[in-house]
């Protein structure tokens, strides 16, 4: 780890392997690589919805987030900057965060360069995953703490899935850790917003309605109607344009095939793209129907809720996407789909790959100094070896131990030739001897097994923050883990920190404290 914040040689990141640390999807490792060939960039003005951005608009208004400015903006022509996550208990998992702030990093940095932009985080509340979204973890005090809700997949959509006590059992468990002395905000909010008896899609769109207020960014509830409205031409014209469209994906498989790569994308010909919504829940729709949903998507848009592959185009129909931060999945499956977005007459936006951080507090930083530990070491399981208590003191026991022995030894046969009535209590001695050096080396042993646990305690500590569950902290951690450790202004430092990260496929460590990096 570098050294501590003292020292004006500090620097605010470093940047880790990413293989190592949150391994790409291999084809997104082999775009990187330049194995594959990256689309070209396919644009041209689409037409936005004024009915839209009423909507956007008085949804963002509900949750606590005026977004109008924003919205007219998107209206005039402003680019859009895109990404999405599904919903989660807490805010579900913290990458979330990361690539809301990453849009506004972007839209800093475009109008910095004088080309209005407007961020948009795309909620994914149709999402019918339910266990992928019912966890909440966070970490305090050194414990990890979990809540999880006893959903079932395909049992609802996330706008109509019900939160039970299990988001309040895990508040209840927190009320009983130390908890930052500025984490009371973010812990109470975070209470009520994931109340009983709210639904999922709602309480997560108000929490990244509030984190994400200051950064201007635009929530889009995927399910509001006004969205799939939006999405219903473009939805439309690709479906007209289907066995191409399956072809086209079937050759992008067989061409990354050539390459050894696994196709992200799992093909259903016999199924349509899309879902039919039924009292909350999605219902697959056989190809035969074709007809009968294109005569639903022209009457009823909000009737039907697109699959993984189809659902980025028409996120990017509806929003006029310029640049979409994705996912390392993601992206992998948009590069299997990437000749859809003209069938579907899409302009194809640019995509780049989300960063990839690790927050360490100034606490874990300490502590990682404390056991010598470079950031590679938060990779393993247990303490490396050589950070464990050297074995000098045992090594030195043993030279005294046979000196004794030897000198002893020496003695007694002087005796033998000049005062033989000696050699009982010679012998008597050396037994008391060596029982003396096997007690202190049982002794030895034991401190310094004491001390080993303390330094593996301390390990397991720091593990626990910045890899739990052996997974990068990203993905193991909720949205609200590390707002309860620094607070609800976050997502503003953390857009700056991200604004200033070099473009490249790294693990970037953020070494932070409350009010921003150091």
């Amino acid at each position: 780890m570098p050294p501590a914040p003292a020292s004006t040689e500090a620097p605010a990141f470093e940047a880790a392997p990413l293989a190592l640390w949150e391994p790409p999807h291999p084809v997104t490792q082999a775009l990187l690589d330049g194995q594959l060939p990256w689309p070209e960039l396919v644009s041209r003005p689409v037409a936005r919805s004024p009915e839209l951005a009423e909507a956007l608009a008085a949804a963002n208004r509900r949750w606590g987030n005026e977004v109008g400015p924003q919205l007219e903006a998107w209206l005039a022509g402003a680019r859009a900057v895109v990404t999405g996550q599904q919903p989660g208990l807490f805010g579900g998992p913290l990458l979330s965060l990361v690539k809301g702030c990453a849009v506004a990093a972007e839209v800093a940095k475009l109008r910095a360069a004088g080309e209005p932009a407007v961020g948009f985080f795309w909620l994914e509340t149709r999402d019918d995953d339910l266990p992928e979204m019912g966890w909440a973890r966070v970490v305090v005090g050194g414990k990890l703490l979990e809540a999880r809700e006893p959903w079932q997949r395909g049992e609802s959509c996330a706008w109509a899935a019900t939160l039970s006590q299990a988001s309040w059992a895990l508040c209840d468990s927190l009320e009983r850790e130390p908890l930052a002395e500025h984490a009371g905000a973010a812990f109470q909010f975070l209470r009520e917003t994931f109340a009983p008896g709210a639904k999922l899609g709602e309480a997560c769109a108000r929490l990244f309605a509030k984190l994400f207020q200051p950064l201007g960014i635009v929530i889009v509830d995927a399910s509001l109607p006004a969205v799939a409205q939006a999405c219903a031409r473009a939805a439309s014209a690709l479906l007209r344009h289907l066995p191409e469209a399956w072809e086209r994906l079937k050759a992008r498989e067989a061409e990354l095939a050539v390459l050894g790569l696994s196709a992200p994308l799992r093909l259903s010909p016999h199924r349509l793209p899309l879902f039919r919504l039924e009292d909350g829940r999605r219902q697959p729709v056989g190809a035969g129907r074709l007809a009968g949903v294109l005569e639903g998507l022209a009457q009823a848009p909000n009737l039907f809720t697109p699959n993984v592959w189809l659902r980025p185009i028409l996120q990017d129909a509806a929003l006029g996407t310029e640049l979409a931060i994705l996912g390392s999945a993601e992206l992998a499956y948009h590069w299997q789909a990437q000749d859809l977005w003209e069938m579907a007459q899409v302009p194809r936006p640019r995509w780049q790959l989300r960063p990839h951080v690790t927050l360490v507090t100034g606490g874990e930083r300490r502590l990682a100094e404390k056991l010598g530990l470079e950031p590679k070491d938060t990779l393993r399981r247990t303490l490396p070896r050589r950070l464990l208590p050297p074995g000098d003191l045992e090594r030195e026991l043993a030279t005294l131990a046979h000196q004794a022995e030897a000198g002893l030894g020496r003695l007694a046969a002087k005796a033998t030739g000049q005062l033989p009535a000696l050699l009982g209590d010679l012998e008597a001695t050396r037994e008391r001897v060596k029982a003396s050096f096997r007690w202190l080396g049982e002794r030895l042993a034991r401190r310094r097994e004491e001390l080993a646990e303390v330094e593996r305690a301390r390990f397991a500590r720091l593990v626990t923050a910045l890899r739990p569950l052996g997974k990068p902290q990203e993905r193991a951690l909720s949205v609200g883990s590390p707002l309860l450790q620094l607070g609800l202004e976050l997502p503003v430092l953390l857009a700056q920190a991200l604004a200033a990260l070099p473009h490249e496929p790294a693990m970037f460590l953020l070494y932070w404290r409350r009010g921003g990096l150091w």
